[in-house]
C-alpha cells in the first residue's frame, strides 16, 4: 500500500513539473519599409499577465508557463499590430526569426499632410498670426480643416487668441514672454523634423503642461523619435516664395543609445507672385540624443531660422477688378 502511494504522488508530482515546464518565445522585430530593427515594442500573450519588451536591436525574449495554444500580440506606436498563433507541442523553445511590422498608412498620411503657412512666419507684429499657425500645425481633424477653409478670413475658435494655448518644444514652452503667443517662424522651415506632434484638445489633460482653452501643442524633436533615413525634397510656389530646397538626414536610434538628426532648407524669391513681395529664408536644425535607457535621455537641439521678406495686403473687389490680383497696396504700381 506504502509502495503503491508513493508512485502515484511521484506521478502527480511528474505530472506537475511538465506542466510547469518553462518555454520560450524568441525573434527579431524589424521595420517592413527599412528593414532596421524596430526598439520598445511590446509583445504580448493575449488573455495573460505575459508581456516583454524588444531592445535596440529588436531582439525581444518571452518565457512563460503554458502549455495550450495561444495569440501572441505585437504592437508599437505609429505601427500596424500583429498578432500570430503560437502552439508549442512537443517544442521547448519557438524561434520566430524576423518579424516586420508595417507603417500605419493612416498616421503616415496625416503627417505628411501638415504643412505651414504664410502666417506662421509673420512677424511679432502681425495679429492675423494669432491662431492660424497652431491651427494648421494641429492634428485635430475639425481645426486643421477650419485654418485651411477660413484662415484668411481671421478665423478664429470660439474667439480666443493664440496666446490661450501653448506651443512646446520637447516640452518647453515656445509662446513669447510678452504677448504670450507662440511665433512659428522661430523654427519655420523645418517641416521634416516638427511632424511628430502631440495635441491636447482645449482643457483636456497634458503629459507635458497645464491644459489651455485652446489646447496646447508639444512638438517632439528628440532624433530617437524620427525616421532614420535622408530625407530631399523640393517645391515650387506662385503665392510667397518661388522655390523651396529642404534636405534632413536622421541616423535612428544605434546600439549604444545614440541617436542625431540634421537639417537644412532653403527658400527664395526674387520676386514672389505678389508685387514686391521678396523672400529669403534659411533654417538649420540639429540634434543629438543619448538614450540611457527607454525612459532616460539626455538631449541636445540647436536651432537657427532667419527670414527677410517683404509683406503684401489684402484688396477690395474694386482694386482686384482695376488692377488684378498681383497688385500690392504696400508696394504700388
Amino acid at each position: 500500500m506504502r509502495l503503491f502511494f508513493l508512485a502515484g504522488f511521484s506521478l502527480c508530482v511528474s505530472l506537475l513539473a511538465v506542466a510547469q515546464q518553462t518555454k520560450t518565445i524568441k525573434g527579431t522585430i524589424l521595420a517592413e519599409q527599412t528593414g532596421l530593427p524596430l526598439a520598445s515594442c511590446q509583445i504580448t500573450i493575449e488573455g495573460t499577465a505575459y508581456t516583454a519588451s524588444s531592445d535596440t536591436s529588436g531582439r525581444f525574449q518571452l518565457n512563460i508557463e503554458h502549455k495550450d495554444g495561444f495569440i501572441l500580440l505585437i504592437s508599437r506606436l505609429d505601427y500596424i499590430p500583429k498578432r500570430l498563433p503560437i502552439a508549442f507541442e512537443t517544442n521547448t523553445t519557438i524561434a520566430l526569426g524576423n518579424i516586420f511590422l508595417k507603417k500605419d498608412i493612416t498616421l503616415e498620411k496625416t503627417d505628411n499632410l501638415i504643412t505651414l503657412t504664410e502666417a506662421d512666419l509673420s512677424d511679432d507684429s502681425e495679429t492675423i498670426s494669432s491662431s492660424i499657425g497652431l491651427l494648421q500645425a494641429t492634428r485635430d481633424v475639425f481645426l486643421s480643416r477650419a485654418a485651411f477653409d477660413f484662415g484668411q478670413a481671421f478665423f478664429r475658435v470660439r474667439g480666443y487668441d493664440a496666446q490661450n494655448g501653448n506651443v512646446l518644444l520637447n516640452g518647453i514652452v515656445m509662446n513669447k514672454f510678452l504677448n504670450g503667443r507662440p511665433q512659428w517662424n522661430n523654427w519655420g522651415g523645418l517641416n521634416d523634423v516638427i511632424r511628430n506632434q502631440e495635441f491636447t484638445n482645449g482643457l483636456a489633460a497634458s503629459a507635458y503642461t497645464f491644459g489651455g482653452i485652446l489646447g496646447n501643442t508639444n512638438i517632439n524633436l528628440r532624433p530617437s523619435g524620427m525616421r532614420p533615413g535622408i530625407r530631399l525634397s523640393s517645391s515650387v510656389s506662385n503665392r510667397t516664395y518661388t522655390g523651396r530646397f529642404m534636405a534632413t538626414y536622421s541616423s535612428g536610434l544605434s546600439n549604444n543609445g545614440i541617436s542625431y538628426t540634421l537639417s537644412a532648407s532653403r527658400r527664395l524669391a526674387g520676386q514672389g507672385h505678389i508685387q514686391g513681395t521678396l523672400y529669403d529664408a534659411y533654417s538649420l536644425f540639429g540634434g543629438l540624443e543619448y538614450q540611457f535607457n527607454t525612459k532616460h535621455s539626455i538631449g541636445l537641439t540647436a536651432i537657427l531660422a532667419k527670414n527677410r521678406r517683404g509683406r503684401s495686403a489684402a484688396i477690395t473687389e474694386e482694386v482686384f477688378n482695376l488692377v488684378g490680383s498681383q497688385y500690392n497696396p504696400y508696394w504700388g504700381k
